[in-house]
């Protein structure tokens, strides 16, 4: 009789960040119209937030990615996907609620493309708000919502210039905020990769998306011990996809993707069992191998004049892909 391993993938599939307490959204800072330099106006907001959601709204009651890819493009479109293949296998919770109703809504100044609009939204049932990114690629090109990530509970954003101003975008390699906004994701990144006891762990502040990764990590790696198989996981960070925003003091908000690879193998004869939710997604048949992909938005706030450290102020873990490799 073969033998099998269990593989906790709920353990990773969902690192939903609820409530334990509401995050602060701080209201955006007014300046005088003359100083108006914002890439769009409260006008065009107004227009662009109830397109992208009438249009989700379509998709997410027919459970079609397809009706989705103008005011909601990339990583969104793959992640809701996946949802909706989720929904459709029975899981009723797969389908992640984004309310339309905005807190704030922070924009780029005027500048290099491509621009974003980033909106905090009210927070959903048993959750926390949600930081909404929308991109526009270029002059001609529509504001597109393509990430978010639920609060951190606890976390606090920073104060950021209101829409009729604009956000600075920043470099990643801007020495306006120390460290700049590339070297809080390399640490961060070496932060996952190492684990809790990396040299770097005590450069930012406590969160619990790592934590929560740092719990899954081992889970998964004392399964995989049990078919005497091994357990890894690999963090890439998608600088290329990156953007970092001025905050109202000095500081910076860094939005960074990452990508998160989690493979499982077992040896002996065993076979990979996984979560009967995730088998819609397997590309493969199951043998002694399972690997999970998960697409990533970790948002990182970085202190102005290096007054505290940088923390993790929304994050979120969505399964984008299940194989059986």
């Amino acid at each position: 009789m073969r033998r099998q391993a269990a593989v906790a993938g709920a353990a990773l599939a969902g690192i939903a960040l609820l409530a334990g307490c509401t995050p602060a959204v701080p209201e955006p800072v007014a300046a005088p119209a003359a100083q108006e330099t914002s890439a769009i106006t409260q006008t065009q907001i107004d227009r662009i937030v109830p397109a992208t959601f009438a249009e989700l709204k379509a998709a997410d009651k027919a459970k079609d990615a397809s009706l989705l890819g103008e005011r909601v493009q990339g990583t969104a479109v793959t992640v809701r996907g996946v949802q909706y293949q989720l929904a459709k296998a029975g899981d009723k919770s797969a389908i992640e609620e984004l309310p339309a109703q905005q807190q704030a809504v922070y924009v780029s100044a005027e500048g290099v493309f491509p621009r974003i609009m980033v909106g905090v939204t009210e927070a959903p049932e048993d959750a926390t708000p949600v930081v909404l990114l929308w991109e526009q690629t270029g002059i001609d090109a529509d504001y597109a919502l393509v990430d978010w990530a639920h609060m951190v509970p606890g976390a606090t954003l920073p104060a950021m210039p209101g829409p009729a101003v604009g956000s600075n975008q920043l470099p990643l390699d801007s020495d306006a905020v120390d460290p700049t906004p590339e070297a809080v994701v390399s640490s961060y990144v070496t932060l996952l990769r190492k684990g809790p006891k990396s040299d770097v762990a005590d450069e930012f502040a406590a969160d619990t998306y790592r934590a929560r990764l740092f719990a899954a990590r081992k889970v998964l790696t004392a399964a995989a011990k049990k078919g005497d198989g091994d357990y890894v996981d690999t963090i890439q960070p998608q600088l290329e996809d990156t953007f970092a925003m001025a905050t109202a003091d000095g500081g910076a908000l860094v939005f960074a993707p990452l990508v998160v690879r989690s493979s499982l193998r077992v040896k002996g004869g065993a076979t990979v069992s996984i979560s009967d939710a995730d088998k819609t997604l397997v590309k493969g048949k199951l043998k002694d191998r399972v690997t999970h992909t998960y697409r990533d938005l970790v948002v990182i706030h970085i202190p102005a004049n290096g007054e505290g450290k940088p923390a993790v102020v929304a994050a979120d873990h969505h399964l984008i892909k299940v194989a059986a490799q």
